[in-house]
Parts: structure tokens; C-alpha cells; sequence
């Protein structure tokens, strides 16, 4: 793997880290390298397409880290399994590069804030990935899709009650979201092995309860709708 471009990193993460210190708990709570140089047919181009350029670049890594753990998921081989994983971790470590130069070259791309956010968290980095979502919302405090990823990462961390604001806002705002959000602290509900917690128990009621609102908000929007 190439090394990594540490002052696009350095710069994207002393961004996210000050949104972090600010927010985690309200929410829920160099080098001497230039700034790089992109050009077309001899047109150079502005920071903004430059970021856009970098911003994408970074999300074909991630569809690459993504095919891999589908391909590591088929696996017949514990061997051929963690190969695939190994690939798609190099891939999310350079989606993180090039979504830090993203955010070097243009600080208000919210959606290379974002997508910093799903790298990191896809690496076991769960509080850099929440400071970056944190920076993407204060830029774009609608940008939802950020909302649901921050949620997933307070859930990774066991940060209970920033996980359930997060799904509030979620129900409010985009229903399609919030499922997707259920839909994953679902699946970590299953992979508990051992007895719950008394957090833990707590939360699975209000989980719980949860699905009997929205299941009772879509009966009665259902009947709103209804031709008689």
C-alpha cells in the first residue's frame, strides 16, 4: 500500500477533532507538501473541483473496500476471508487519504466530511469518525445521511442515549433513515452473546417501544391515505 499523504490527514483530522471536542457531547453529548495540483488539457482547476475530483476518488475506494467485505462475507476459506478484509481495509485507509485532501482543499465539502466519517469508522476509528460526521452536520445540519452514520458509531460505542437522539431526529426528519438506523442497532441487539447490562437492558426497551411508535405512526399514515 502507498504510504499515506499525512498532511492531507493531518489537516482533515485537526478539522474533525475540534468539531469533536465541541460536539460529541452536545450531540450526544505538517509537512512541508503543497496543496496538490490538478489540471485538465492544461486548465488548471479551482479548489472546489479539486476537492470534488479528490472526493470521488475517495468514494471509488470505498465501493472497493465494500466489494471486498461482500467478497470476504462469500468466503469458503477463513484464509481466503481475511485476505478480502485486508484489501478492503487498504482501501478504506486510502479512501481516508483522499477524502482528507478533500476537505484540505476545500474545508465546506461536507459530503468528503462524511465519507472521512464511514472510512474511519469502517477502520475501528469510531470517535475521529464521529467528529467527522459532527463537522460534516455543522456545515450541512440537514445532511442526514451524516446523522445516521454518527448514530452507528455511538452505537459501536456504546453511547446509548446519543444513539437514540439520533434516531429522533431521524424519525422526524427522514423515515427512510430511520429504519436504516434500526435496522442496525437490530443487528447489534442479535450479536450479543452475553447477558445485557443494565444499560444495555434499558436501551433494548426503549428499542422496543420505538417500534411499536413508528409501527403505529405508519398504521394511522396508512389510513390517512386510504381511498374509501
Amino acid at each position: 500500500m502507498r504510504k499515506l499523504n499525512l498532511l492531507h490527514i493531518a489537516t482533515a483530522v485537526t478539522l474533525l477533532t475540534s468539531a469533536l471536542a465541541a460536539d460529541v457531547n452536545a450531540a450526544g453529548s505538517g509537512g512541508g507538501s503543497s496543496t496538490p495540483s490538478y489540471n485538465t488539457g492544461g486548465r488548471a482547476l479551482s479548489p472546489e473541483q479539486q476537492s470534488d475530483k479528490a472526493f470521488r476518488s475517495g468514494l471509488k475506494q470505498r465501493d472497493r473496500a465494500l466489494k471486498q467485505e461482500e467478497k470476504a462475507a462469500r468466503a469458503k476459506s477463513e484464509k481466503a476471508r481475511d485476505k478480502a478484509l485486508a484489501k478492503a481495509q487498504k482501501a478504506y485507509a486510502k479512501a481516508i487519504e483522499k477524502q482528507g485532501e478533500a476537505l484540505q482543499l476545500n474545508p465546506q465539502n461536507y459530503k468528503a466530511a462524511n465519507e472521512l466519517g464511514f472510512a474511519l469508522r469502517k477502520t475501528g476509528d469510531y470517535r475521529k469518525a464521529i467528529g467527522a460526521y459532527n463537522y460534516a452536520l455543522q456545515i450541512n445540519p440537514s445532511y442526514h445521511e451524516a446523522t445516521e452514520y454518527r448514530g452507528e458509531a455511538f452505537l459501536a460505542l456504546g453511547m446509548f442515549e446519543q444513539t437514540k437522539r439520533s434516531y429522533m431526529v431521524l424519525f422526524r426528519e427522514d423515515r427512510a433513515l430511520a429504519a436504516q438506523l434500526m435496522s442496525r442497532i437490530d443487528e447489534w441487539i442479535a450479536a450479543q452473546d452475553d447477558a445485557l447490562d443494565e444499560d444495555q437492558t434499558a436501551f433494548v426497551a426503549w428499542v422496543d417501544e420505538r417500534k411499536r411508535v413508528a409501527q403505529i405512526t405508519n398504521d394511522l399514515s396508512m389510513n390517512n391515505t386510504r381511498a374509501w
